[in-house]
């Protein structure tokens, strides 16, 4: 069987975007063919343009966002066929059988090579969140038994309330306390959604300096004493290979509302967001996917805010009883204590090593398959 590993990630959030990058560095790391491929590739430019649009409601809103979760939709409407069927033949004509799936967007199209690839096609649907996130809700609601044919992997569980699988974010260890800036970062996952920035004064008054994610230029005000800012390159999308056509982390940057800003290339995780985050005491935002992997692998404590959905409450309630999060009403109720945070960075300490690697897990169940033939 051919052993290169396609990774279908989804530029919808990076939550399920950097997972896939991150994957595919350490399959690569441990001898293993593996690329991404990214839904939004499928779509056409209108429905590219749909998906900024949102974006950005999503940012002046959080109420919008939320709301859009509960809108029924059936992701085929926004595919193009033909893009769809060139990808399915290049597939084939390249004997494509191992699959990694992220997002539920991709079975629709999985579903068509199984039928026309000719030969075995093995996937994994890789679970990110706690719970089923929209993606994987709408595709239940269109077809109920979606995962049949394919191999569930759940990265929690949540019968026994525990961590089932981590996702590896670079050789960087995690830092310790006293290594630490006592800095906080303020972010809302790649879209920049939900209310982090309601809660800078109230954690300034307490004397907290702030790492804040910026999602435009104009939500960088006037300069106050300790605080940053950092910022993506907002004309880079998930969907646009580089020159030398690879999918890339987003160019990053800490930035002024002064001037032009340049955004370097990102080669390694540790080079964007990431880096900040783990030098930081704690990382506030809501509960997506993403900023639990981030909380793992860098050893820093998160602060839950509002979740986007069900699926980011499921989220706060698992990191909260594993005692590596908390919300922060439950926080600011202690006058925002500090060793509060110690205590949780503790835990993350002790966690370290304790659950495994996937993309290892999933290279050695390639190699016993490979000693069974």
């Amino acid at each position: 069987m051919n052993n290169r590993v396609t990774i279908l990630c989804s530029g919808f959030g990076l939550g399920f975007y950097v997972p896939g990058l991150l994957l595919e560095a350490k399959l690569h790391a441990l001898g293993l063919q593996a690329e991404i491929e990214v839904f939004e590739t499928l779509m056409p430019d209108a429905k590219k343009e749909q998906t900024d649009n949102s974006r950005r409601a999503y940012q002046q809103s959080f109420a919008v966002a939320l709301t859009s979760q509960k809108i029924p939709s059936d992701i085929r409407s926004s595919l193009d066929e033909a893009a769809v069927e060139q990808l399915l033949q290049q597939w084939q004509q390249e004997e494509r059988q191992r699959f990694i799936v992220l997002s539920g967007h991709w079975v629709h199209v999985m579903d068509k090579y199984r039928a026309v690839a000719g030969f075995p096609v093995e996937a994994e649907l890789l679970y990110i969140d706690a719970e089923l996130s929209p993606s994987w809700k709408n595709l239940r609601k269109v077809k109920p038994a979606y995962a049949e044919g394919y191999r569930e992997v759940h990265m929690y569980d949540l019968t026994n309330r525990g961590i089932l699988y981590r996702i590896d974010a670079g050789p960087e260890e995690p830092l310790p306390v006293s290594a630490r800036n006592g800095r906080l970062v303020m972010h809302g996952g790649g879209w920049g959604i939900g209310t982090f920035r309601e809660k800078f004064a109230a954690l300034e008054a307490a004397g907290y300096k702030l790492d804040i994610a910026a999602y435009s230029t104009e939500e960088i005000g006037p300069a106050i004493q300790g605080r940053r800012y950092y910022m993506n390159d907002p004309q880079w999308r998930t969907w646009k290979r580089d020159g030398s056509g690879q999918y890339t982390f987003p160019p990053f940057a800490e930035v002024t509302g002064n001037g032009e800003n340049r955004f370097p290339p990102c080669e390694h995780y540790a080079e964007g967001m990431f880096g900040v985050i783990r030098q930081a005491s704690a990382v506030i935002s809501k509960p997506g996917g993403g900023a639990l992997i981030d909380s793992l692998a860098s050893g820093t404590p998160l602060v839950l805010l509002d979740p986007f959905g069900p699926h980011e409450q499921i989220n706060s309630d698992l990191w909260v009883e594993l005692g590596y999060g908390i919300r922060y009403g439950e926080w600011a109720a202690t006058g925002f204590d500090p060793a509060a945070l110690r205590r949780i960075a503790d835990n993350l300490e002790s966690a370290r090593g304790k659950y495994p690697d996937y993309a290892v897990s999933y290279a050695e169940q390639l190699s016993a398959a490979e000693g069974r033939s």
